[in-house]
């Protein structure tokens, strides 16, 4: 689901770029869209590479636009005319890119689109593998950026897909080494007021029927990860709370403190019934995506003042009740705020200045986190969107969560599985301690999640697998060490934050352990070179690609060749750290 700037909102800024996933059902575009009037191939040039990936996207123009725009996959049809082969995606549904392998150098192949008014040919020559620009890593182990506390990944509106088998629990909370699991508070187990006292909790009046899915999976995620830690978030508080009399997010909370008091009384009462059913919530944030107008689930403030002293007060009003409470002697630790971006809060005009005034105050020392997404997008703030947050923060104990980030569009299986590379090694690379993919369990068609299913009319259908971006994030997650440090890098070849150089990285070292990662997003092969004076050969070596699949390396070197389209991972031992 897209979004486009308003200027009657505090949070706007020029060519702002934002982007929600959340309840769209994925086969189902909100409108949908004619059949082009025009296709083309998109950005490449005239080659392909013989025996490697190759990512072709194709473009589209409707009928009353000249704009182009990404085709929908499912509205064309696609030929390779030579010697190559079009590689059915793992979902057997078209995917746009989409992958050709070329059979050998020295030949020409026609790929050939077809739609059901228009059709469009390119000629490409096979070439011999290639090589792009090489890149040397000095590794800086005297210079440690920011903590590493770990990843996870979500269990939020696609719940219903783990009753598809039993193995998914062991796939996403035995096999991949995650720290935190993301939890979704509905709002509907309120639906009228329960009493006229916030501070009397009538149980019988709440109705945890909708949850019961929920703490099911958690209870099965913490007997295989007992360490497991849970995060849970409030998107919409029930709809009589809100001045829309509705659940979707165009809307805030009625005026007065009443409203605010009865949230508190809300989520303290999941929180008593999350610890009835054997879940302890350690974690706690009160809104989702705050800062912009949702049709979905949520609540809209329209100043981040507001925003922050709802939260005090819906927080300390939760705090009063647990502590009158002789039952119940659980804290949850608070994250704030949610937003679609760091940029959000970081720039917001003068809202930006109030909200660092309430910073400065200590109102907020009470936070175990500041918690972001990452579709918050404009001109030059890609780079310095953590680093200005830190910055906002004025605490070197208030750790940045990205805590929410989904591929959203039907990409082949390689395309997605690189989009997650680059986008979870840039976030931990640029200052957020923590990363996490919207869903571990997701319909297949936009490939949000890590695990892919076949969406079936009323229930899901029994075909379901892991995708190559589970295994990209396997592969991060069971080889960079939790708790330990992001480590600084110096880099020589390709640029950083460019996309067209095709090149992310990451460090992160541990007591004797340093991991890094290589992730090469172009269908060229890139030399590299790791130094630094503390390093000598890897333990360890591990890749995914088109072929591979964390699968660990036969001769592990600091110097190599990165394959086309493939991450690599290298363990080093190293002198002891703190």
């Amino acid at each position: 689901m897209s979004h486009h700037p308003d200027t009657r909102f505090w949070f706007f800024i020029p060519l702002l770029i934002l982007a929600s996933c959340h309840v769209v059902d994925a086969q189902s575009p909100e409108e949908p869209l004619p059949d082009p009037v025009e296709l083309r191939v998109a950005d490449q040039h005239d080659v392909l590479y013989a025996g490697g990936p190759n990512l072709v996207r194709v473009q589209a123009r409707y009928e009353g636009s000249d704009r182009w725009v990404d085709a929908r996959p499912d509205s064309y049809t696609v030929e390779a005319i030579g010697p190559a082969t079009v590689v059915e995606d793992v979902s057997r549904q078209p995917r746009n890119p989409f992958m050709v392998i070329p059979d050998q150098a020295g030949a020409d192949v026609t790929v050939r689109l077809v739609a059901d008014q228009v059709s469009a040919e390119r000629r490409f020559s096979i070439l011999e593998p290639q090589t792009a620009q090489s890149v040397a890593l000095q590794i800086a182990l005297d210079r440690p950026a920011h903590d590493y506390t770990g990843i996870g990944a979500g269990v939020m509106f696609y719940d219903n897909q783990f009753n598809i088998d039993d193995r998914l629990f062991d796939w996403c909370f035995k096999d991949v080494d995650t720290q935190i699991v993301h939890a979704l508070i509905r709002p509907d187990f309120e639906t009228t007021n329960d009493n006229d006292d916030w501070q009397v909790l009538d149980n019988d009046a709440f109705d945890w029927s909708a949850c019961e899915r929920m703490f099911w999976i958690l209870w099965h995620a913490k007997q295989r990860n007992p360490d497991l830690k849970v995060y849970a978030c409030l998107y919409s508080p029930p709809a009589w709370m809100k001045a829309n009399d509705d659940t979707a997010g165009d809307a805030g909370l009625k005026d007065g403190d009443q409203y605010k008091l009865e949230m508190a009384e809300y989520v303290y009462a999941f929180l008593k019934h999350a610890e009835w059913k054997g879940t302890v919530i350690d974690y706690l944030c009160l809104f989702n995506e705050p800062d912009w107008p949702h049709t979905q689930d949520g609540s809209h403030f329209k100043s981040l003042t507001e925003l922050a002293r709802t939260h005090v007060q819906v927080r300390d009003a939760i705090t009063r009740l647990i502590d009158n409470d002789p039952d119940f002697d659980h804290y949850p630790q608070y994250v704030f705020p949610e937003t679609l971006g760091a940029g959000s809060i970081t720039r917001a005009g003068g809202e930006s200045d109030q909200l660092a005034d309430i910073v400065r105050s200590g109102t907020l020392d009470h936070l175990a986190a500041w918690g972001v997404h990452d579709y918050w997008n404009t001109g030059g703030y890609w780079p310095v969107r953590f680093s200005e947050l830190q910055r906002f923060t004025k605490k070197d104990d208030k750790p940045i969560w990205m805590t929410e980030w989904a591929q959203r569009f039907p990409k082949s299986d390689l395309a997605s599985a690189m989009d997650y590379g680059r986008s979870l090694l840039n976030s931990l690379r640029l200052g957020s301690s923590v990363w996490m993919a919207f869903e571990w369990v997701h319909p297949s068609a936009n490939q949000s999640g890590l695990i892919s299913t076949q969406w079936g009319e009323e229930v899901p259908e029994t075909r379901y697998w892991r995708s190559k971006s589970y295994y990209v994030f396997k592969q991060i997650a069971n080889t960079s060490p939790p708790g330990g440090r992001c480590i600084a890098m110096d880099l020589t070849g390709a640029a950083l934050d460019e996309p067209a150089t095709g090149f992310e990285c990451l460090a992160i070292a541990k007591a004797d352990k340093l991991i890094v990662h290589l992730l090469n997003d172009l269908p060229i092969s890139r030399p590299y070179e790791i130094t630094s004076p503390e390093l000598s050969k890897p333990m360890t070596a591990w890749l995914t690609d088109h072929q591979n699949e964390f699968a660990e390396q036969e001769a592990p070197a600091s110097q190599g060749r990165l394959p086309p389209y493939a991450m690599l991972s290298l363990e080093y031992k190293v002198a002891k750290r703190d």
